[in-house]
């Protein structure tokens, strides 16, 4: 998933598990997916497994990726359970359309888990413009929380990406949802994964954010969070 893990103080602890480990997994939990060749959001949600197999939703908007859901298709999938962050790569085994449209996909090889130590971040999608420096990337913010954030940047989406380094300042223009103005957010990189076509990095905010800027991101992380959770199951593969 990432080739490199560069340690820097933050609040997340990241290890990688075979497949022996739990994956702990609730029904109906919102799963972020990265469908190969599609850069919209995509999101599903589990709805159990079988044998080596787990169960979810067609991904939303399913009639504009549908062409891509063939049997052997990539993917990456995302999801948030009590503080922690999991991802992991699978393919597509299979699908059915009755009684209701099911994916089968793969249990995974390999499983990244992301322990937050101090609070909870919010899985979310928002497209930004990155600057390091005099470099500037298209990037996506993809989990956020009132100290910091997650930010993506990829080769395919950019020219050249942004040789970041840990104690980088970084800014982040940024549209929320429902507010007119771009927001711009200045942090300094505290955790990084990066190989020749992408980087994931971890950002902390500047400890002077604008009043205006914290409220902002508080008021959307309360309108994504408000969700019940379901029940927990725990999957494990001998």
């Amino acid at each position: 998933m990432a080739d490199t893990l560069k340690a820097g103080k933050d609040e997340m602890d990241e290890k990688m598990f075979d497949k022996g480990t739990r994956l702990a997994l609730e029904l109906g939990i919102r799963l972020k997916i990265e469908l190969e060749g599609v850069d919209i959001p995509l999101e599903s949600a589990f709805c159990g497994f079988v044998d080596n197999y787990i169960i979810i939703s067609p991904p939303s908007p399913y009639h504009q990726i549908q062409h891509k859901l063939f049997n052997g298709a990539e993917m990456v999938v995302r999801y948030f359970y009590h503080g922690t962050i999991y991802a992991f790569q699978t393919k597509l085994f299979s699908q059915i359309e009755q009684p209701v449209r099911l994916l089968f996909i793969y249990y995974p090889k390999l499983i990244q888990k992301s322990e937050l130590r101090s609070e909870k971040r919010s899985f979310c999608y928002l497209p930004a413009i990155v600057t390091a420096g005099d470099r500037e990337n298209n990037g996506t913010v993809v989990d956020i929380a009132k100290s910091g954030c997650h930010f993506m940047v990829r080769g395919k989406n950019n020219k050249t990406l942004i040789h970041f380094k840990i104690g980088d300042e970084v800014r982040l223009n940024c549209k929320f949802p429902g507010v007119k103005q771009t927001l711009e957010i200045i942090g300094v990189v505290k955790n990084l994964r990066s190989n020749r076509v992408e980087a994931n990095v971890g950002l902390q905010f500047n400890e002077n954010t604008p009043d205006i800027t914290q409220k902002i991101i508080a008021w959307y992380i309360s309108t994504i969070e408000k969700f019940v959770p379901a029940h927990e199951v725990k999957l494990e593969i001998p």
